[in-house]
């Protein structure tokens, strides 16, 4: 089958195929004496794993070795490789959802503080700045250690 098929098969685009083979993600599959590439369904199913690991947010260099391992490896080994990805992906995921949980909490107490401003009101309510804020606002030059 042909990259459009092969992409129309595994849910993918053309062009995510092609630059997963350009990044040596995938390996490139055979070309026909016209030059067209010639997918086999060897090669939607590690395109289908590709797009699964990608869907879990895991980065391209993990997905590279997956796939690697996944082509020469034992299922014992995709398995142990798989589990060691998955876990650290899982703690990474843990500290973004962490952070984006605080710059939630920081936003809501800015909009809670701009919803109580009154028109005339140059300071946002239980919004402290920092000493280096208020001593560039006063005029004041900021310390050098």
């Amino acid at each position: 089958m042909n990259i459009k098929e092969a992409a129309a098969n595994a849910g993918l685009t053309t062009h995510t195929i092609r630059f997963y083979e350009q990044k040596g993600i995938l390996p490139a599959p055979p070309r026909s004496a016209n030059g067209y590439r010639e997918y086999a369904e060897n090669h939607v199913a590690t395109l289908r794993l590709a797009k699964g690991l990608r869907e879990l947010e895991l980065p391209l260099d993990d997905v590279a070795a997956i796939l690697r391992i996944a082509h020469d490896g034992t299922c014992g080994e995709v398995r142990q490789n798989m589990m060691e990805t998955f876990v650290q992906a899982r703690r990474d995921i843990d500290l973004k959802v962490a952070e984006l949980e605080q710059a939630r909490e920081h936003l809501d107490s800015v909009i809670s503080g701009l919803r109580r401003m009154r028109p005339r009101d140059t300071t946002v309510p239980g919004i402290n700045p920092c000493e280096c804020v208020r001593m560039v606002t006063a005029g004041q030059t900021v310390p050098t250690y």
